[in-house]
């Protein structure tokens, strides 16, 4: 008998430990983001997709082509084509850089072997698609601006060089 009494003092005991951690979270403000109106402030170390930036001052991109990156891919998920002039001769240049986002494990090696800073890893993070073609792009035909925090810092590393 007394060992019955002692359970359910146990178990009185026990739901109100559980009700105090629910009640102290019902006072807190929730972490929860409204997602497609809000945006994260995502770090500048985030690994988005794979970009080519377009250099400001070169209105250009800063890819000569080395290959680098591609020896670093451990998926092979990167292919560079050189710009070849009227003799045949490759130029230092890429006429096409191939990206496979389905295969990339958003590692980052590429991005640090490159030594011109010519690729990074951007803050998109929205890269589902329902059809596979669209995860193969062209990096050098993209185009792309980086805008943003990311941006500032891609800035600091190629101004460091020449200085």
């Amino acid at each position: 008998m007394f060992k019955y009494i002692a359970d359910i003092i146990k178990g009185i005991i026990s739901l109100a430990e559980g009700l105090a951690v629910t009640f102290k979270y019902f006072f807190v403000k929730p972490y929860t983001m409204q997602y497609p109106d809000e945006k994260a402030d995502l770090p500048t170390r985030y690994r988005g997709r794979l970009v080519m930036p377009i250099d400001p001052d070169k209105n250009d991109n800063r890819c000569t082509a080395c290959n680098i990156c591609v020896k670093a891919c451990p998926n092979r998920s990167l292919e560079v084509e050189k710009i070849v002039d009227e003799t045949g001769k490759p130029k230092p240049k890429a006429a096409k850089f191939m990206y496979n986002m389905a295969t990339c494990m958003f590692c980052n090696l590429c991005v640090e072997s490159c030594p011109f800073f010519a690729i990074v890893m951007s803050d998109e993070y929205e890269l589902a698609a329902p059809d596979k073609k669209v995860f193969m792009l062209d990096l050098v035909a993209e185009k792309y601006n980086l805008q943003g925090k990311k941006a500032n810092w891609w800035k600091t590393k190629f101004k460091e060089e020449t200085e």
